[in-house]
């Protein structure tokens, strides 16, 4: 019997399409009028709450599956210190407000370190983790 076409997408699927809403969303803050404050306020708000269920998914599913079949823990241990920082600056970025003259460039430095991570997790961790998966070595 045929094997049923898979609607549901892959956890390296979902976390590549998490990646793309963050290209996306710094896109649209770096066109964004840093005076409208509640529109800053709010885009800053979805991002951080899309990030932490990005990490948390990773965190508690993603890392430990890859763990088991990669055992390198150095890359590993590299991308949940990538989480930490990342988790650092969401926090900080909690605690500001919109109008604070550090709040837009912290945002940015977020978005450029959460696209580096996904740059990395993308031509490293990702391909060894589906060449695992489909029996090939990595």
């Amino acid at each position: 019997m045929p094997k049923a076409k898979r609607n549901t997408p892959s956890i390296v699927e979902v976390l590549k399409q998490d990646h793309e809403y963050v290209r996306k969303a710094s896109r649209r803050f770096e066109k964004m009028n840093r005076e409208d404050r509640p529109a800053l306020r709010a885009l800053v708000t979805e991002v951080c709450g899309a990030l932490e269920a990005h990490l948390k998914l990773e965190e508690e599913v993603f890392f430990p599956a890859v763990r088991k079949v990669l055992r390198d823990d150095e890359l590993m241990h590299e991308a949940e210190i990538h989480h930490d920082f990342a988790k650092m600056l969401i926090r900080r970025l909690k605690r500001m407000k919109a109008a604070d003259a550090a709040y837009a460039p912290t945002f940015t430095v977020l978005c450029e370190y959460i696209m580096q991570h996904a740059k990395d997790e993308e031509a490293e961790i990702f391909p060894k983790a589906m060449a695992r998966k489909q029996g090939g070595t990595a």
